[in-house]
Parts: C-alpha cells; sequence; structure tokens
C-alpha cells in the first residue's frame, strides 16, 4: 500500500504504523539493531507533531552526563535540514509556532531516579531503553499519566530479560515493532558493506549489532539462554528428608544506589537446590542491617550464612560471625578454590553454571534470572576464567548485580563449604579445614 506523507516523515514503511495508529496506543516499543531507521524516524514525527499542535516532550536515558549523550543532535540537523521554525536551545527545542517544547533529560543522578520536570508531559521518547533498570522504569511510568500521552521506547537489547521488553510484552496498549538495517530503505551502500562484513568476521556480533538479537546468545557470556530457560522449568521429586539443608547468602550494599540482598537456598533432593526466598533492603546505618540479617537468619534457620565481606561488608561480617557462629565471610578476590579460576567469585559464578547445566539448581528470582543473563566470563592470558568486573557491569546495565552476586555466594557454599567451618584471621583466609561436615 503506497502512502502519501510530508517529506519529513519520510521513514521506512515498516515504521509507518507508529505514526497512523499514533493515537490507539499508549506505549511504542521500536527495536532492532543498526541503522534500521528508529532513532530518526521517531525524531522526525516528533517534531512535525511539535509543527502542528502544542505538546511537551521529553527525550530521556537512563544517565545523560552532558547533552552531547542526549538525541539533540539529531533534531537539530532535522531541524536545518527542512528549516524548521524552532528556537534552538542548549537544552531544549522551542517551536516558534506552536509553542511546543521538546527538551532532554536523564532518569538517574547521583545514584537515585529524578523525575523532577516529567509531570504533566505529552510524549515520553526514552533512547537507548535497554539501558533502562527496573527501578527506574517503575519510577518513570507512573509519573506520565496525563490524558492520552505516550511513552516511546527506543532499543537494541542486551539481554531477553530485558526490563522494558518485559513491561511492553503482550501488553494491548503497546505497539511493537522490530526493524533492521535490511527494512530501511534509505540505508546506504557502505553501511550494508559494513554490516556485510560483520556478519563475515563475527556472527554474534552481526546477529546483536545488525539484526538485534539480544546480547545473551553471544559465547562471551557465562551463561547460555538454554541453561537459564532449563533451571526456570526445572521439574523435581522433593524429598522432604534434605530439606533441612539450606544456605542464606547476603550480598552487601556497596554503595547508596546498591541494594542489600538476602537469599536463601533449601536442598530438595540428593542433587537439586530450590532458590527459595529473595528479600531486600536499602540502609545506610549498618546496625539496622546487622539486625536484619540477624532476624532472617533466626527466621530462615540455615545450616550456614555466607555473606559479602569485601569492603564495606567486612566491618558487618566481623560483628554477625560474633553472634552467628556458622557465619561465612565471602571474599570475591580470596584465592580460588578450583583450578580453573581466578579467584572466589569467579569460583561461585562457575559452580553456579555447572549446577544449572546439570539440572541442580531452581531459580525463582526474577532479577536474578534477569541478571544472571548479562554475565560475562573473561579468559585471562594464563587460561584462568575471570567474571566480569562490577564496576564495568554497573556501566553498562546502570545496576550492580546484588542478586546475581547473592546466588552466587550461595552456590559457592554450597559446592565448596560443606566440609568446612569458619575462622577469622587477620589476612582474611577465612576458610579451613574441620572434620565435620555442615550439611548432612
Amino acid at each position: 500500500m503506497n502512502y502519501s506523507v510530508p517529506e519529513i516523515l519520510n521513514i521506512p514503511p515498516k515504521l509507518y504504523p507508529f505514526i497512523f495508529h499514533f493515537n490507539n496506543y499508549s506505549y511504542f516499543l521500536l527495536e532492532g539493531g543498526r541503522a534500521s531507521g528508529k532513532t530518526q524516524s521517531v525524531a522526525r514525527f516528533l517534531l512535525y507533531i511539535a509543527q502542528n499542535r502544542l505538546v511537551r516532550i521529553c527525550c530521556g536515558r537512563e544517565i545523560q552526563n552532558s547533552i552531547n549523550e542526549s538525541v539533540r543532535t539529531v533534531f537539530v540537523d532535522l531541524i536545518e535540514k527542512y528549516n524548521l521554525s524552532y528556537d534552538i536551545k542548549r537544552d531544549s527545542l522551542i517551536n516558534k509556532k506552536t509553542g511546543s517544547k521538546i527538551f532532554f533529560k536523564g532518569f538517574r543522578e547521583q545514584g537515585s531516579v529524578n523525575i523532577k520536570g516529567l509531570e504533566g508531559i505529552d510524549i515520553l521518547w526514552i533512547d537507548e531503553a535497554q539501558a533502562i533498570t527496573k527501578t527506574t522504569l517503575d519510577v518513570i511510568v507512573p509519573t506520565i499519566r496525563k490524558k492520552n500521552s505516550v511513552v516511546i521506547f527506543t532499543m537494541n537489547r542486551y539481554t531477553r530479560f530485558d526490563s522494558v521488553y518485559n513491561f511492553c510484552a503482550k501488553r494491548k496498549d503497546c505497539l511493537h515493532i522490530n526493524i533492521c538495517y535490511f527494512d530501511n530503505p534509505f540505508v546506504d551502500s557502505k553501511i550494508i558493506n559494513e554490516a556485510q562484513v560483520c556478519k563475515n568476521t563475527n556472527i554474534n556480533d552481526y546477529n546483536h549489532i545488525w539484526l538485534g538479537y539480544p546480547l545473551a546468545n553471544n559465547n562471551e557470556f557465562l551463561l547460555s539462554s538454554d541453561m537459564i530457560d532449563k533451571s526456570i522449568s526445572l521439574e523435581y521429586e522433593a524429598d522432604s528428608s534434605y530439606f533441612i539443608n539450606s544456605v542464606m547468602s547476603v550480598d552487601l550494599s556497596a554503595c547508596g544506589a546498591d541494594l542489600c540482598v538476602a537469599k536463601l537456598f533449601v536442598q530438595q533432593n540428593q542433587t537439586v537446590w530450590l532458590e527459595k526466598y529473595t528479600t531486600t533492603w536499602q540502609e545506610s546505618d549498618t546496625d539496622i542491617t546487622k539486625g536484619k540479617i540477624i532476624s532472617l537468619y533466626s527466621d530462615w534457620q540455615p545450616k550456614i550464612l555466607i555473606m559479602d565481606a569485601d569492603g564495606l561488608g567486612y566491618p558487618i561480617w566481623i560483628s554477625i560471625q560474633k553472634v552467628i557462629q556458622n557465619a561465612i565471610g565471602f571474599r570475591g578476590a580470596h584465592k580460588p578454590s578450583s583450578k580453573f579460576a581466578l579467584n572466589s567469585r569467579a569460583d561461585g559464578y562457575l559452580a553456579l553454571r555447572d549446577y544449572l547445566d546439570k539440572g541442580y539448581l531452581k531459580l525463582t528470582d526474577k532479577n536474578a534470572i534477569r541478571q544472571l543473563e548479562y554475565i560475562k566470563k573473561i579468559y585471562k592470558p594464563n587460561g584462568l576464567i575471570a567474571i566480569q568486573d562490577k564496576k564495568e557491569i554497573r556501566k553498562l546495565h546502570n545496576e550492580s548485580p546484588d542478586f546475581a552476586d547473592c546466588s552466587m555466594m550461595a552456590l559457592y557454599a554450597i559446592n565448596y563449604c560443606s566440609n568446612v567451618i569458619i575462622r577469622s584471621s587477620q589476612n582474611y583466609d577465612c576458610f579451613v579445614e574441620s572434620d565435620f561436615d555442615i550439611f548432612d
């Protein structure tokens, strides 16, 4: 079907439903790979709307350290190309005819979600939406409540369990369009050639960068999608005689943006462990955190408690072990127990992978599942396996893998600590042999 549209709305035909059904949906998810025309198309349509009626539009990202990290340049180029009547300011664009305003915002500032300025907007466009965390999404979406307001997401998602994708999936009020470079008739031959070179060089990169496939299908990741799916759907026959074996793990907040996470894993039969409970809290007062841990320990009565003893966690663990004798302090940089891992953190994640691969672990926490899917493994020159640094993960995903790390520590305890007890020492060598098993 041929459509007649203004020149500024010359966009890939696959995205026409976004324009022609704009008044029929509250949410739009446009996803796909590079050069598909998503960003250009949305910018063109928003300029067209603002040129013809009074609207207030926010263009946001999870983190925007400077205006140059926004889509402002795309708008300005289009305004100049089509000689549109806009007053171009540093942090906003004002239409001279309608008074419409387009402004740019980073949602996360100094570790917290900032919703200032979002009240009463008509359209919210979130570009690079794969970086939006569930925490941000849960705060931002309820803020956009003006009658007939619209939220637009454009993204190339990292994982299958992406927060925005899960939010939009199966919603009747969301139009979801997947588009790639070969759906874009405006792509020049140089871009097509780049895509082909990438395809010939690295098919995993091609699948993500150009086709928009989730990164989790890439061999750089610790866990495959099949492993995670196997764990989620795992069925087993429970044997109550094993229920007395349980591990409580605690990942402590390293800074204000992190959560404290506690989990309880309970053995279900001779081989299978169940992620039974997960709870979180955010508290700067270490005395309150100590009280929370002791209370949970009393409620859950695990055979063993393993907790983060790195950084700010170390003094909390020192206090906890005075009350709870079988509290193990986990230090990620500690020497490994296996010959394949660089350190204890890698030990824990490799143990978790092994349990998933063998069908020995039933995961239930959606946040842990989501974070585990984007954890990368790194091969060092000496052949040892390391796990992607938490700071790097935070930079890429705008969150610390608190839920994943909490699960990892539990598996470390299950795999390596069934016949050891805790002994504190000055050099942090926390694990020493004992003459009994913690687990029956």
